[in-house]
């Protein structure tokens, strides 16, 4: 399996390169001098990489059809690859930004939860992360804000797991917003449901409790940490720079808490706010394993009041906006700068987010709304268009390396996603492949989704017809082969899982 993976890969490339230019025989090295960019013409000099990142971002945006007011998403979008389908490796903070950036999955990294340093894995210190591959090429790499699983923080020591051996430099600043103390009581649990730890049987897990909080916030912009990310790396692109940039930007909301100033929360009324459409008998065909999870106790206790409900996506959409209005700042110093036309601008989410949907909060679900996630990519040289193939985050390293006509890198798991840009209709053959803890995955094929888990109960929703995932046929014996089809796909575990945690 492993071996037609890599000829998978080695046919995508090839599908970009020129065959005038070049002949690929095996994983040879690519030189630079040998390689061309999208639309076939090479650059006078070495392409800048400005890379935004935002936590818990779903398809709520404009651009996507959905309720949250994002100018600036939907402006991108616009000019750019709009992946409209595109889904994390993990739907979990922590190794879906390791499978972004070492362009590796879960069972290659060993990093399934969000408490792991795959640093610690056996072969993670040899790990050639993106920012790595960049500065061995004579790039300067710079971060601010969230872009490993923790942010480099204010200390003198960088935190472990912002991964700061990745970096020239790291940005000691705030991230998110203040405001969370006026939203919790004396024992730190949020003040609406007073610390309930379980609700119909069901336990809510501390995290939850603590953070599962939404509201306005006395902060203007100016004052909030994702504005200082946002302005640090605006000052950055106002710069100019001896060498070859890639400039990593990480803004943390809409993360929980929900928290944004007044101005976010006033552009949604409440009375206006629409809630999720969450079937009651939704569940109904949905394997045991999986009819709920760490977050569905305090899913069920919020949608159990609807009005509390109600505020939980105001906050969302509100914080949404905000992260829209920080990616503004970023975007206008960008388009002003010296850099605009040299410049791969690659933007994406972690994940998505459920505010209710199947019982679920947050993410760690294999549901579009869990694990889908926002993925736009501007390059010089390659048209706008939408493209609705499922497509993975683990791409972003591959497709880099083929826009920006450097070395390629054997040991990835993604493929480039250039030739895609370039013919956005055509029939694409690699599917976007979810992990979950190790035995749990989804293949995400044409119009299909396939969920198989490690008791080997499965799920089978064909978008096309069912785009929220009502309907699970994986039991109709008709599509018994499109789901030996997809099982081909489910990856073969190189580094195990190191131990298992429900919920983690």
């Amino acid at each position: 399996m492993r071996l037609i993976h890599m000829l998978n890969k080695l046919f995508t490339r090839s599908l970009a390169l020129s065959v005038t230019a070049l002949s690929l025989v095996g994983c040879q090295l690519i030189a630079k001098d040998e390689t061309v960019t999208a639309n076939n013409t090479k650059p006078d000099k070495p392409l800048n990489v400005l890379m935004i990142a935002i936590d818990d971002l779903n398809n709520w945006g404009g651009a996507w059809g959905g309720p949250a007011i994002t100018p600036n998403l939907d402006q991108l979008a616009a000019q750019s690859s709009f992946f409209r389908n595109a889904y994390s490796a993990v739907p979990a903070c922590n190794p879906s930004r390791v499978a972004v950036m070492t362009g590796q999955r879960s069972e290659t990294t060993g990093a399934y939860l969000n408490e792991t340093n795959f640093r610690t894995l056996p072969g993670g210190q040899d790990k050639v992360t993106m920012p790595q591959y960049f500065r061995k090429l004579g790039y300067e790499a710079t971060a601010a804000g969230k872009i490993f699983h923790h942010p480099r923080g204010q200390k003198a020591k960088p935190a472990v797991m912002s991964d700061d051996i990745s970096w020239d430099y790291q940005e000691a600043g705030p991230t998110g917003t203040g405001g969370y103390q006026d939203y919790v009581n004396e024992q730190g649990w949020a003040k609406w449901h007073g610390g309930i730890a379980e609700y119909e049987g069901l336990p809510i897990i501390p995290y939850i409790r603590k953070h599962g909080i939404w509201g306005p916030i006395q902060q203007t912009d100016e004052q909030t940490g994702d504005y200082h990310t946002a302005k640090y790396c605006a000052d950055y692109l106002e710069k100019t720079h001896d060498k070859p940039f890639f400039l990593a930007c990480g803004i943390f909301r809409p993360h929980s808490p929900q928290l944004a100033p007044q101005k976010y929360f006033d552009m949604y009324p409440l009375e206006d706010i629409k809630l999720p459409d969450v079937p009651a008998d939704d569940m109904q065909d949905i394997p045991n394993i999986a009819q709920h999870n760490w977050s569905s106790g305090f899913a069920k206790l919020v949608m159990s009041r609807p009005e509390e409900w109600k505020r939980a996506v105001q906050g969302y959409l509100a914080s949404t906006t905000f992260a829209d209005a920080m990616i503004g700042h970023i975007l206008e110093a960008f388009n002003n700068s010296q850099y605009a036309d040299n410049t791969v601008l690659v933007l994406w989410s972690d994940h998505g987010f459920q505010l209710g949907h199947k019982n679920r909060w947050e993410k760690f679900t294999f549901w579009k709304q869990g694990a889908g996630a926002p993925f736009i990519i501007k390059a010089p040289g390659v048209k706008p268009a939408i493209i609705d193939n499922p497509v993975s985050l683990i791409d972003i390293y591959p497709t880099l390396i083929e826009l920006m006509q450097t070395p390629s890198k054997d040991d990835l798991d993604g493929v480039s996603l250039a030739p895609l840009m370039q013919q956005p209709k055509q029939a694409w053959p690699h599917p976007a492949i979810i992990t979950y803890q190790q035995g749990n995955n989804a293949i995400l094929l044409d119009k299909w989704n396939y969920i198989q888990y490690r008791d080997g109960s499965q799920e089978l929703y064909n978008q096309h017809q069912d785009p929220e995932e009502y309907h699970n046929l994986a039991a109709d014996p008709q599509y018994k082969s499109v789901i030996d089809k997809l099982k081909t796909f489910i990856p073969e575990v190189v580094i195990p899982q190191k131990e298992y945690r429900p919920g983690g």
